[in-house]
């Protein structure tokens, strides 16, 4: 008995020297004595499991190799730790250390450096100092042999019992017969024993013992084997109350589950990771809806990864983003907006994301929200636009919108011709910038008023760089202004008599200032200022108080009675013009509704209404004066009719008598008398064919004719047909391409054919071989066709003027005609939306282009 009393006391003696402790065989606290807290600022619980390392300045690896080095060796090995203080000091503390093979503990015993140095305690002291200690702890530690019998046990363990079990213990006593203990409490106890017994270390928080006529608490219980030549020979026994700590953690317990229970009802996801194995901790339920699965699909990341992203290509680009944003290490990167994830039932949901890293904990705490909602909804918006962007394109106006700085934001593709600049020059550059000429003119004055009124304005001003009259119309808006426009410059030509009129007019459409006068909701007037007075010849001390009713009693069944109604009614801002019969005056009135009334602003506007009838008077004028000049062309045309056909008939008498006189005196008469009649025949002739082309002319492009279908290979043919004596006269190599079939007069298309092909063949060298190329191209809008010949060429200084009436580059004698064929060709085309223009140099023949619309609008 008191040789195994020794070897207990051993035991217990390497346990302690002022600071005791045990580690196992990675420095994690196994045991610590209570009075850790005094000297290390640390409760014992704070140090059991955790890492020495954690707790000291010292290297890492340093202590890493020391633990290896104490496990190969048998003797007691000294090492300084510098221990860190609760409060951040640091302690040193010199410590002996020595390494039990058979339970793999490490036992120390530290103390401060000043210390005795302990390499001179002799082997008495060492027996003496541990009782001392293990006496003054308030921990119970006692050792028991193999049949339980209590070999030893310190003063605070035989306090406890007698003061708590009522029982004084002694050595020897069986621990398993302990009076006032439930058998459960015993029995529990006595599996410990047995347990430690086989060499398992016990270390297991224990439950009170039942008994309620004794005072009873948790504890703590750390149960190691004592050896003795490899045999297990009886059991070292500590217990520390954790009653304070149990209490401590039933609280953080509660407290947990309160906050499980709060993060399991807000409405955002939560789940934690610990990020070294990527395994899932906890998620709340509103996580595992938001993604459409259940928290079991979800149990770490590669399941997630798989689950959520099922695409594969769609899970790599995803994993790429999310890993490399975490490995930054930068918390502002790792948030994911509108991230497209799919649920278990193959729904698409769009979500936002946010991680939080926890390293020192090795937990990633996830947050998610469903943003589905919301991003439909913005794509609906961003379709909306396009459908907008579409519609404004299709408009005829020009458009585009300006930023509250004007700078563009947009532009249609009107509004990039008339500007002659396309949007990617202009998006997003200042106004005033690309167009200064814009500051001086009213179109700047007009653009700060809508920005200061925030009222639409519409004007007309002339732009000198582009030499074009604008129609404007700004429409103030919350990101800025939108700005429809137009050419009118044509429209300005016409109407510059009609602003010459009504200039003066113009002058009365000035600004000027609102009246206003404010009502409550029956109609009792609140306020009026001057301006309203002087309109309704009303003095504000005669109206404050009274009903607007009494006071104009004729209005009360009138169109602003109504208005006013419904502004009030509706809670809505109502716009009208009202005529007051009485006062003989046009008001434009604003009713703005709140809850205390009206607030009526009105303008005095029977100026503008004058100057709406003398306008529409002016265009009903105008439209007079169009007709006049329709019918006046209509009456010029039938007398170059009559008088071209009056004409001929003399000039053909004249023509035929001079031809007989010429043949019946044929010889008889001198050179100079036949070259005189001569003259007179050919002057004749060529009388008659220019009276016949300007009769053409005039015809040309004014006749009503029907459009058809025309396979343009067989109006060639006519045409052909009609000039094969001119083709056969000369050596004409005539190539044609396939034409196509077009919507066209056959009128018109031949004889623009035979214009064309007939000057081909005319102007040539004599004796030239004639070529002649006829082919074809369409874009978008037209039918190109090109009718290309080897000729004598055209200057390029005369390519406009050829085009003219009786405009011709030879003399008769070289080459015949009036100078009216390409003129005739000219105004056929263009009236049927179509043009005719050449390509040619001197002495390299020429190439004539003519196009006409795929859709003409006559």
């Amino acid at each position: 008995m008191v040789e195994e009393k020794a070897i207990s006391l051993n035991k217990i003696m390497a346990l302690s020297q002022d600071i005791a402790f045990t580690l196992d065989i990675s420095g994690n606290f196994i045991f610590v004595y209570e009075n850790c807290e005094e000297l290390l600022g640390y409760k014992a619980d704070e140090l059991i499991h955790r890492n020495i390392s954690k707790f000291t300045a010292n290297n890492k690896n340093e202590i890493v190799e020391l633990l290896k080095e104490i496990q190969n060796s048998k003797s007691v090995k000294n090492y300084s730790f510098l221990f860190i203080h609760k409060n951040e000091n640091r302690l040193p503390l010199k410590t002996k250390i020595q390494f039990d093979k058979n339970t793999e503990i490490i036992y120390c015993l530290a103390r401060k450096e000043e210390f005795e140095d302990p390499d001179n305690i002799n082997k008495s002291q060492i027996l003496q100092s541990p009782i001392s200690l293990i006496n003054n702890t308030n921990n119970l530690i006692w050792s028991i042999d193999k049949d339980y019998k209590l070999l030893a046990f310190n003063k605070s363990m035989k306090d406890r019992f007698k003061s708590n079990l009522y029982y004084d213990l002694s050595v020897g006593v069986n621990m398993l017969e302990i009076p006032h203990l439930t058998e459960e409490y015993l029995k529990i106890w006595k599996d410990l024993y047995d347990r430690c017994f086989k060499g398992e270390e016990i270390n297991v928080e224990i439950a009170p013992n039942g008994n309620p006529e004794i005072e009873e608490a948790w504890i703590l219980a750390n149960l190691t084997p004592i050896y003795e030549d490899k045999n297990i020979i009886g059991l070292v026994c500590h217990s520390t109350d954790i009653t304070h700590k149990k209490q401590i953690e039933n609280e953080q317990f509660k407290r947990y589950e309160l906050i499980q229970n709060i993060i399991d009802h807000i409405p955002l996801g939560v789940a934690v990771n610990i990020i070294s194995t990527g395994q899932q901790v906890m998620m709340n339920k509103k996580f595992s809806e938001t993604y459409g699965w259940e928290e079991k699909d979800l149990k770490d990341v590669n399941a997630f990864f798989e689950k959520v992203y099922p695409d594969p290509t769609y899970r790599h680009e995803m994993i790429a983003k999310v890993m490399g944003d975490i490995a930054t290490g930068d918390v502002n990167k790792m948030q994911w907006n509108e991230i497209r994830v799919t649920t278990k039932t193959g729904d698409t949901k769009y979500i936002d994301a946010k991680n939080i890293p926890l390293s020192e904990l090795d937990l990633m705490i996830s947050t998610v929200q469903d943003v589905t909602e919301k991003v439909k909804t913005k794509f609906e918006i961003q379709k909306a636009l396009a459908d907008k962007k579409n519609i404004l394109e299709s408009i005829s106006d020009a458009f585009y919108a300006l930023d509250k700085d004007y700078n563009f934001t947009y532009l249609n593709k009107s509004a990039q011709k008339l500007l002659n600049r396309n949007e990617n020059e202009l998006l997003g550059k200042n106004l005033f910038k690309e167009f200064p000429e814009l500051s001086e003119t009213v179109f700047k004055g007009y653009l700060e008023k809508v920005k200061k009124s925030s009222k639409l304005a519409q004007f007309e001003f002339y732009f000198p760089p582009f030499k074009i009259w604008f129609d404007e119309c700004i429409y103030p808006s919350k990101e800025g202004f939108s700005i429809y426009f137009k050419d009118i410059t044509e429209r300005k030509i016409i109407q510059e008599e009609l602003e010459n009129a009504y200039e003066k007019e113009n002058e009365i459409l000035e600004s000027i200032s609102d009246a206003f006068l404010a009502v409550d909701n029956d109609y009792n007037f609140i306020y009026l200022n001057k301006k309203a007075e002087k309109l309704l010849n009303l003095q504000k001390t005669n109206a404050i108080g009274r009903n607007m009713w009494d006071i104009f009693d004729y209005t009360k069944d009138s169109i602003a009675a109504k208005e006013y109604n419904l502004a009030i009614k509706n809670n809505e801002t109502r716009s009208f013009d009202f005529y007051n019969d009485v006062l003989k005056v046009w008001f434009n009135i604003r009713a703005y509704p709140s809850k205390n009334g009206l607030s009526i602003y009105f303008t005095d506007i029977t100026h503008e209404k004058e100057h709406q009838k003398k306008l529409e008077a002016l265009n009903l004028k105008l439209k007079k004066y169009t007709k006049k000049l329709e019918e006046s062309n209509q009456e010029l045309e039938q007398f170059a009719y009559i008088a071209s056909h009056d004409l001929q008939e003399p000039l053909r008498m004249v023509s035929s008598f001079m031809e007989q006189l010429q043949n019946k005196y044929e010889g008889q008469l001198d050179d100079k008398a036949q070259t005189y009649i001569n003259f007179a025949v050919d002057g004749a002739k060529r009388m008659r064919q220019i009276i016949i082309d300007l009769l053409e002319y005039s015809r040309a492009g004014n006749q009503e004719e029907n459009l058809e279908q025309l396979d343009f290979n067989e109006e060639l043919s006519e045409v052909l047909s009609l000039l094969h004596t001119s083709l056969t006269e000369k050596t004409v190599d005539l190539n044609v391409d396939e034409l196509p079939s077009v919507l066209f007069s056959k009128t018109a298309i031949r004889q623009v054919f035979h214009n064309l092909i007939g000057n081909a063949i005319k102007y040539t060298l004599k004796d030239q071989s004639i070529k002649i190329d006829i082919s074809w191209k369409e874009d978008k809008r037209f039918f190109i066709f090109r009718i290309q010949d080897n000729g004598i060429g055209i200057d390029e200084k005369y390519h406009d003027k050829i085009f003219q009436i009786f405009q011709r580059l030879h003399s008769k004698s070289s080459y015949s005609g009036t100078g009216l064929g390409l003129a005739i060709c000219k105004k056929i085309l263009k009236k049927y939306g179509g043009d005719i223009w050449v390509e040619s140099k001197v002495g390299e023949g020429s190439s004539f282009f003519f196009s006409i619309p795929k859709k003409i609008k006559l």
